[in-house]
């Protein structure tokens, strides 16, 4: 198994670090290990593949579950930059705060919307919309009331 660009980097500038035995900067082990649950997750969470029709349908969700769940203006905006893959060392000196500030926000808007997402009434729904596509039954018309062919 071949090496990532990244870790062969990691390694050459671990390698410079001179080696406290009393307090070492790393552990091989640790570090290894942590890097197999990171691989681990990546391989549990992928990104799913998403069809134009059910990112409609997700952007849609969205939308209403963020509304029910009264998230601030500064709550909506450090969840937005950490969806668009901001860190929160990023976020924090984007919004004048801290890492610890950025990352308060975001847990009390990621409360918010775990709540509002529990109580929202169409939740699944953008999974059913896809079983039934892949099942290759033609989608209802909402306008008439009856399935196009």
């Amino acid at each position: 198994m071949d090496k990532p660009p990244i870790a062969i980097l990691a390694d050459a500038l671990l390698s410079c670090i001179e080696r406290d035995s009393d307090a070492p900067h790393y552990r091989e082990d640790r570090f290894r290990k942590k890097l197999r649950t990171a691989h681990d997750r990546e391989i549990r969470l992928p990104m799913a593949e998403v069809g134009l029709e059910a990112r409609e349908l997700l952007r849609h969700q969205w939308a209403e579950v963020t509304e029910s769940a009264n998230l601030t203006e500064r709550q909506l905006e450090v969840v937005r930059l950490r969806l668009e893959g901001h860190t929160f060392e990023q976020i924090g000196a984007l919004k004048g705060a801290s890492k610890q500030g950025a990352q308060n926000v975001f847990f009390q808007a990621a409360k918010k919307l775990v709540k509002a997402w529990m109580e929202y009434p169409y939740r699944g729904l953008d999974q059913v919309y896809k079983d039934e596509v892949q099942r290759g039954l033609p989608a209802n018309n909402v306008e008439t009331g009856t399935r196009t062919r």
